[in-house]
């Protein structure tokens, strides 16, 4: 079945990690399908022990490429610092490497995979737990309460597969532990393959981008079987680039019928736009106007506080 990365991190069988689910040798449909089974049983037992009581400490922004993740990763992210949050964002995506402009960074982090050591894993991944402030220059950029991590990139020809970065982003995810008052953001990349390398497996919320396309729409109800399979009960859907009501109303009937939530929609901003092109900083107070509802929508839905803006 060729190079075989288990999702749950075990190096082979029966090491450690390993929950003998036997997807590592298995061959047929069947196999898999009994063995993925297994493994998500095991993920949601986990998942109900680890964080009782349902609160927000890593969310994982996911849906197709282009629907405007990374905006919103920024926004939400500025939305929680206007209101007391400090964000530690993680960007999954091996290609695109502009979100540390839209934070209002000078410059990128180092990628997770190119330490000096080449192949290495950076030495603090190596710990069981990894608060925000134990993740080391130079992997991490801060801007005021939110920082910058990035899981790797592919920037040359045959530099190799996105398997490493994928790897690094589990195990980062996984790790990192949250303490009053601060979140994390994943910055999927687009589509699902990231359910399949098992890194939304520690988060506790999932938003999906929505665009107006129907291959959007769709890729919604299979991100959310993907989470529910997982044992996450927080999956909300975020609309955007609608331009009238019947987009909306057709959107939000499709997702209806996939039994998706919608939390809320980014209003359409030619600031925004004009920012995203210009490589500028989408600031806090922008943020909290374009996705506030969104950010308190979800801290209120977990019972969870926070600091309210004068006039909010």
């Amino acid at each position: 079945m060729g190079l075989f990365h288990c999702p749950l991190g075990a190096l082979g069988y029966g090491d450690d990690g390993c929950i003998q689910c036997g997807l590592c040798s298995a061959v047929t449909r069947a196999q898999k399908i009994e063995a993925t089974q297994k493994m998500r049983a095991w993920i949601r037992e986990n998942r109900q022990s680890s964080n009782p009581d349902l609160l927000i400490q890593k969310i994982a922004v996911c849906g197709k490429g282009g629907s405007g993740k990374s905006t919103l990763t920024a926004l939400l992210s500025g939305a929680l610092e206007h209101i007391g949050y400090r964000t530690l964002i993680l960007d999954t995506d091996s290609s695109n490497g502009g979100l540390y402009k839209k934070l209002g960074m000078d410059a990128p982090p180092l990628p997770l995979n190119q330490t000096e050591e080449g192949n290495c894993a950076p030495a603090f991944l190596n710990r069981e737990q990894i608060y925000f402030e134990e993740v080391e220059e130079p992997f991490v950029v801060t801007n005021r309460m939110r920082s910058l991590v990035c899981a790797g990139k592919i920037e040359d020809p045959l530099m190799g597969c996105a398997c490493t970065i994928g790897e690094y982003a589990r195990i980062l995810i996984q790790k990192l532990s949250t303490q009053a008052r601060e979140i994390v953001i994943a910055d999927q990349e687009a589509g699902v393959e990231s359910f399949g390398r098992g890194i939304e497996a520690s988060c506790d919320t999932i938003l999906i981008m929505v665009e107006p396309s129907i291959e959007s729409v769709e890729l919604a109800g299979k991100i959310q079987y993907m989470a529910q399979g997982i044992g996450i009960q927080r999956i909300r859907a975020i609309l955007n680039k609608i331009e009238d009501e019947e987009q909306e109303e057709f959107i939000l009937d499709r997702l209806t019928e996939q039994g998706v939530r919608c939390l809320g929609k980014i209003e359409d901003s030619k600031q925004i736009r004009n920012r995203n092109l210009f490589s500028r900083e989408l600031l806090p107070e922008e943020g909290f106007a374009l996705t506030g509802s969104i950010a308190t929508c979800m801290l209120d839905e977990a019972e969870m506080t926070y600091d309210r803006p004068q006039g909010f």
